[in-house]
């Protein structure tokens, strides 16, 4: 089994790196950069159903390769929840500032 492969699959941005126009050198805005993270999660999700639904009807698959791709599209997908409730915290925050 090779461990070196269940790495993360894209490349994080450096966050340091960010330009006076409020995008991150070399990955575009924040939204590009949102956007790509959810089409990470996305896949990683269809990646692990896919695997355990090879591996429940067919018994063909790596029980422990299986578990780790749920386990990490569980991850992926929390991340996720947690970065969509920052945002709409913050949000919630702006509306109620008074102008």
């Amino acid at each position: 089994m090779n461990i070196q492969s269940y790495g993360p699959h894209i490349n994080k941005p450096d966050l340091n790196a960010v330009s006076s126009q409020g995008k991150v050198d070399g990955q575009g805005s924040f939204g590009s950069v949102l956007k790509q993270y959810t089409e990470q999660m996305n896949h990683d999700v269809k990646a692990a159903a896919q695997q355990a639904e090879t591996l429940a009807i067919t018994g063909e698959g790596n029980m422990s390769e299986t578990l780790l791709a749920v386990k990490q599209a569980g991850l992926s997908f929390q991340l996720m929840l947690a970065a969509r409730n920052k945002v709409m915290d913050a949000y919630r925050e702006v509306m109620r500032m008074q102008v």
